[in-house]
């Protein structure tokens, strides 16, 4: 794993006149907003001549020039007031330090505005060259018990404005948004999209050491910003959209995450399958790759949302038209319904959602608003589970649709009264006559999806009603031979 490239805290080695430092500081998170707040001795130097010593320090976003900025402010006691200012355009630190006699201690803190977009750099030892720019947004309620929300941006590296599409969601929910920046002087296409796992494109070359995976790199960001601004659940979300769609989905198939509460890919162009005949990337068959049916099976069972829009039908010059991909639909809508069933095919049980926001094309902004609005409309179904459901029962449209002879129909049930439910699935003609029973029996609560073999029943209109409890939802599905 990478580790933290957060300096903060730095109970610095030094040795002065023999003695070790020591801790004098009382510590804090090492990420801190705007605000004034008082840096104090530990209970062991209380009472002490504790004598105190502040610089501030600024990094210019753009050139890297580093400067201290006003005077340094020097103090006598248990403790010392801080006056933490965030300057725009700047990276903005505090060091603190304190001496006792011999003995010495100092600390760094980093300020950010609340109710703004910033940047923080986050520093990979693995690539000292390479930093990756996080823009960040600050909710102004925020707090140790504000959450977290990472956005993946597509191929035009545009990491802040993905930031900004997600900031009204941020504002109202108390949630901080992380938009990693991955260059494309930095990263290739498929050292972004598709992790850095290899070192050519599309798995060529030799495997990469997970440290390298651009995949880690962001599970590390988020680690860092949980840990650096004290938060209390340190669980988060990831979205994406578009390349960063395809982020997003090859991220949960590479790494499994118990932090990662929910995964949206967005609009993704194309796929990695759960299809160990395919050949990596647009399936999992590949020499250096490790992929067992029960991997497969615990990644169809992560809580991974497909979403896409239902006017994103356009062949344009960022989709990948290759003939492995034409195999998977001819646009990204009908290659979210290819990789959705190939996940059905893998696991009868499957957790995946497919979700259509209607009328909405490749458009980041719109696909954002959408998955704020879903992220809204669902709730912990304990607090001792990680996933995330909704409330009511859900039949959700078949795919595909039409169809002939199969489709795959995916259906969710709540939790009523216990963790399991009397749930049936049946299909109708336009008369009202049982066609076909797919589900009759005890559930348990979550996502499920049962495929119906239309081959017995002639071309038509069919009504499909799911019934769970006093809860009922219905879809229409087109049989054409």
């Amino acid at each position: 794993m990478i580790k933290s490239s957060v300096a903060g805290f730095l109970a610095l080695a030094l040795v002065v006149s023999g003695t070790l430092t020591a801790q004098i500081i009382e510590r804090v998170p090492i990420f801190q907003p705007v605000s004034i707040k008082y840096a104090k001795a530990t209970a062991a130097y209380q009472g002490r001549s504790v004598q105190w010593s502040v610089v501030c320090r600024t990094v210019d976003e753009s050139t890297g020039a580093s400067a201290n900025v006003g005077d340094t402010v020097r103090a006598t006691g248990d403790s010392v007031q801080l006056r933490l200012i965030k300057y725009d355009l700047k990276y903005t630190y505090y060091k603190v330090l304190a001496a006792v006699d011999a003995e010495r201690d100092s600390v760094e803190l980093q300020v950010f505005s609340k109710g703004s977009m910033q940047k923080y750099l986050f520093r990979i030892p693995i690539y000292a060259s390479k930093p990756v720019p996080v823009h960040l947004y600050l909710p102004s309620t925020f707090s140790s018990a504000s959450k977290l929300l990472l956005s993946m941006h597509g191929v035009d590296r545009n990491a802040n404005s993905y930031g900004l599409a997600w900031t009204s969601y941020a504002a109202a929910n108390n949630t901080i948004v992380l938009a990693p920046e991955f260059s494309a002087d930095d990263w290739s296409g498929d050292a972004y999209s598709q992790g850095n796992v290899f070192t050519g494109g599309d798995g060529t070359g030799s495997l990469n050491v997970p440290e390298r995976w651009t995949f880690t790199i962001v599970r590390d960001i988020q680690r860092t910003m949980a840990r650096g601004f004290g938060l209390l659940d340190s669980t988060y979300t990831i979205w994406g959209h578009s390349a960063g769609g395809q982020f997003v989905h090859r991220m949960v198939l590479f790494i499994s995450d118990s932090l990662r509460k929910t995964a949206i890919a967005a609009n993704p162009g194309w796929y990695t399958a759960p299809d160990t005949a395919t050949i990596f990337p647009w399936g999992v068959a590949h020499p250096f790759l490790w992929f067992t049916t029960q991997h497969l099976m615990e990644y169809t069972n992560q809580n991974l949302v497909i979403m896409r829009g239902t006017a994103d039908t356009i062949r344009d010059s960022n989709l990948n038209t290759d003939s492995l991909s034409d195999l998977q639909g001819m646009n990204r809508f009908e290659r979210a319904g290819f990789f959705y069933q190939k996940g059905a095919s893998v696991n009868p049980s499957l957790r995946w959602q497919l979700r259509d926001v209607p009328d909405v094309g490749h458009e980041y902004q719109k696909m954002a608003v959408a998955a704020g609005q879903y992220l809204t409309s669902m709730t912990d179904v304990s607090d001792e589970r990680d996933d995330i459901v909704p409330r009511e029962c859900e039949l959700l449209q078949n795919y595909p649709n039409p169809f002939n002879p199969i489709t795959v129909v995916s259906y969710h049930i709540p939790v009523i009264g216990s963790q399991s439910s009397v749930v049936s699935v049946k299909v109708y003609d336009l008369l009202g006559r049982e066609v076909a029973v797919l589900v009759d029996g005890v559930k348990p609560a979550g996502w499920h999806s049962v495929t119906w073999n239309a081959a017995n029943v002639p071309s038509g209109v069919y009504l499909c009603r799911m019934a769970a409890g006093e809860q009922s939802s219905s879809i229409k599905m087109v049989l054409i031979k």
